[in-house]
């Protein structure tokens, strides 16, 4: 299902692809069709390469190799290294490995446990060591988002913000007054354009005495602003398991970020409340 609609400053169209809300905002209203249609082939060609509940997706492929250097697409192996360089700048935070192991601690493995550290990639072979199986989803969608939004600037001459779930990319012109981006649960924010930004939400609360209070090193909700798509999703989710130190690591990463605590207390860097300082 498609909405259309115009403000005074952009076009905009919002529909469902992969499980999530998308939408894509223009500059100029007669580029709306095709920016649509080239979002959705940007997210196709993600969605059948990375989707695990997709039979014919490749990276059934990888995860089937179990220690055997495999060859992928051009695509694959984009979004491969995306994800082994988010996990590399979260020390491990956002991992494109999949925990499948069993938690009975009683029963030795009998491989060591794999990490994102033992993946290797050469151009277009990926190597990973037996037990390694990759679920990339979140980073492939960033990294979709930051994708798109260059595809639309580049074909269509126009200022494009393009967004799938809760990662916003923007690109090519702003549009008069900037782009003003509304943060879940609070105002809107102006990304600087060129920028993105992505929100992180806890996916569900720890159990509570009824007159217990929440302690705020928990987050229940993380936005960072960053220069592109997949790092600023990456660093979302990590400061959002982070606890109270996120608020240092994110100010260390020189991002903009803004950070809400389980008990709705707000916490934000300096930089969050002018775009000058992204």
């Amino acid at each position: 299902m498609c909405s259309k609609g115009r403000t005074d400053m952009v076009s905009v169209e919002k529909w469902a692809m992969w499980d999530s809300a998308v939408e894509v905002d223009v500059t100029e209203g007669a580029a709306l069709p095709t920016a649509h249609a080239l979002i959705a082939a940007a997210i196709d060609e993600t969605e059948a390469v990375c989707d695990l509940r997709r039979g014919d997706a490749e990276i059934h492929a990888v995860n089937l190799a179990q220690g055997t250097p495999v060859k992928v697409t051009r695509r694959m192996s984009a979004l491969l290294r995306s994800a082994l360089w988010a996990a590399r700048m979260t020390g491990g935070a956002v991992n494109p490995l999949a925990d499948n192991y069993s938690e009975d601690e009683s029963i030795p493995p009998v491989h060591p446990t794999p990490t994102f550290e033992d993946v290797q990639l050469d151009g277009d072979v990926v190597y990973a060591p037996w037990g390694a199986s990759f679920d990339i989803t979140g980073v492939a969608k960033a990294d979709t988002v930051d994708r798109a939004a260059q595809i639309v600037a580049a074909e269509l001459q126009c200022g494009v913000a393009v967004r799938i779930g809760d990662v916003i990319a923007t690109a090519g012109h702003a549009p008069a007054g900037g782009w003003q981006i509304p943060v879940p649960g609070s105002e809107e924010v102006e990304l600087i354009n060129g920028t993105a930004m992505a929100t992180a939400r806890a996916v569900e609360l720890p159990s509570w005495e009824p007159n217990q209070e929440r302690p705020s090193t928990e987050w229940a909700q993380v936005s960072v602003i960053a220069d592109d798509a997949v790092w600023a999703y990456a660093a979302s989710e990590a400061a959002l398991i982070r606890g109270i130190s996120a608020i240092k690591w994110v100010e260390q990463q020189e991002l903009r970020a803004r950070l809400v605590d389980r008990s709705g207390r707000v916490y934000a860097t300096e930089s969050w409340f002018g775009p000058a300082a992204a």
